[in-house]
């Protein structure tokens, strides 16, 4: 039994002690946190609750169950990993205003602060019609990543209107995008991430 376990199956005894609406919810909670901080789809006996979970998720004033013993928090959803030292992450753009309103899917960084190798794609095929931007790839962490290459215009307002030359890559997406944190048995703070995919 791991120490997470024990202490959530520790707190279900103690929940047993509150008022009947309150222990459920906090039994749900303690259960749902339990699941989630594992491999829940290859635990059957994890389905039930996050089954009711993922039902709940759909109802209007939907308020993530939590475990109190646990000190945990509601789930919270991150779709895109971060992006690679030392580059920002920006939103998409076809106009010199990146990331207005817009979900930064983009990585980005300026060809001067780039140290990573690079091996610049057949000119014949290298180019995006769409914007003129020149296609590349970067070695990033021993896989090769497809980028382009743009520079913008000195004589345009722009964020990077000084006529500089930068890298984008797409953001790479979590394959597990939602995370919860709580309280070990030791009170140390911890972070799990999940998937809520049906097995």
């Amino acid at each position: 039994m791991t120490m997470l376990k024990y202490f959530l199956v520790s707190a279900a005894a103690v929940a047993g002690g509150a008022l009947p609406s309150q222990s459920q919810a906090s039994e749900w909670g303690c259960q749902v946190l339990l699941c989630l901080s594992g491999e829940w789809q290859g635990t059957p006996s994890c389905h039930p609750p996050i089954y009711k979970l993922i039902a709940a998720m759909k109802a209007p004033g939907f308020n993530w169950p939590t475990c109190p013993q646990a000190n945990s928090s509601a789930a919270r959803f991150e779709k895109y990993e971060d992006c690679p030292s030392g580059w920002q992450a920006v939103g998409s753009y076809d106009s010199d205003r990146p990331g207005m309103g817009q979900e930064r899917d983009i990585c980005r960084i300026s060809a001067d602060r780039l140290s990573l190798p690079v091996t610049f794609t057949n000119s014949r095929f290298g180019r995006d019609h769409d914007n003129g931007s020149r296609q590349a790839q970067i070695e990033i962490e021993g896989k090769l990543v497809r980028a382009k290459i743009q520079t913008t215009s000195s004589d345009r307002r722009s964020f990077a209107g000084d006529g500089s030359t930068y890298y984008t890559i797409s953001r790479p997406m979590r394959e597990k995008p939602w995370f919860i944190e709580y309280d070990d048995a030791n009170g140390i703070h911890q972070k799990s991430w999940f998937n809520l995919n049906m097995p």
